[in-house]
């Protein structure tokens, strides 16, 4: 049985298109979201993170367990006319 890892990645803004790190690789998954939270309040709600839960050694078996906020997208024809 393949050991159980928890990434950790922080979003500038919680957009995936803009800057973005690893902030790590945890074996525990409360320890994984705590580090989340620290990195999201220690960067003052500038960078937002996403938890995944994954299979060592199997990319197929990806999870999200702390998923990233909905983003509030403009609409480009949605600015003045």
């Amino acid at each position: 049985m393949k050991p159980t890892v928890y990434t950790v990645h922080a979003y500038r803004w919680g957009d995936r298109e803009n800057h973005s790190y690893l902030v790590g690789v945890y074996s525990k998954k409360l320890a994984a979201i705590k580090a989340g939270e620290a990195t999201t309040e220690w960067r003052g709600g500038k960078y937002e993170c996403e938890v995944i839960q994954w299979k060592l050694d199997d990319c197929e078996s990806q999870k999200v367990i702390v998923p990233l906020p909905q983003l509030q997208r403009l609409r480009r024809d949605s600015g003045p006319r």
